[in-house]
């Protein structure tokens, strides 16, 4: 399991949390600014990683635009609802994202936060083991127009 630990080095636990959608475009907006502004000194850390939703973005000039984001509770190719600004949508992430670290600071406005405390390696670790082998792909949840 030490590929995992390289991987997931940080003792990082879990949080789920309650975003609307206006802040869940805040979030992306912030995670694709390095992929549009190369020039970007924030760090490359950021660019989002997800599971139940798509979205799409495109760049103007070195500005992120999100284009479309849905829900996808059957994954791609399964139905879709679209997310609206004023809609919620639940959230699960590592408590360094939650607190804004890597600029995700739109996560501490966040409501209904339930501080689970599940270490992400083991729950990485518990996974890899329950679905071995593990034969990731390119789903196209994150689709840059």
């Amino acid at each position: 399991w030490g590929e995992m630990f390289a991987v997931l080095p940080f003792g990082n636990t879990t949080v789920i949390f309650t975003l609307t959608g206006a802040q869940l475009e805040q979030a992306f907006l912030n995670g694709f600014t390095p992929a549009c502004n190369p020039s970007f000194t924030g760090g490359t850390g950021r660019f989002p990683q997800v599971s139940g939703i798509r979205v799409t973005y495109a760049c103007n000039g070195t500005t992120p635009v999100v284009t479309g984001m849905w829900k996808t509770p059957q994954g791609i190719g399964g139905p879709e609802t679209p997310i609206a600004p004023a809609d919620t949508i639940r959230i699960v992430t590592n408590d360094f994202m939650f607190t804004g670290g890597d600029g995700y600071t739109v996560f501490t406005q966040a409501s209904d936060v339930k501080l689970v405390g599940d270490v992400l390696l083991e729950v990485a670790i518990d996974y890899v083991k329950a679905n071995s082998p593990v034969a990731p792909v390119v789903q196209g949840r994150i689709v840059k127009q």
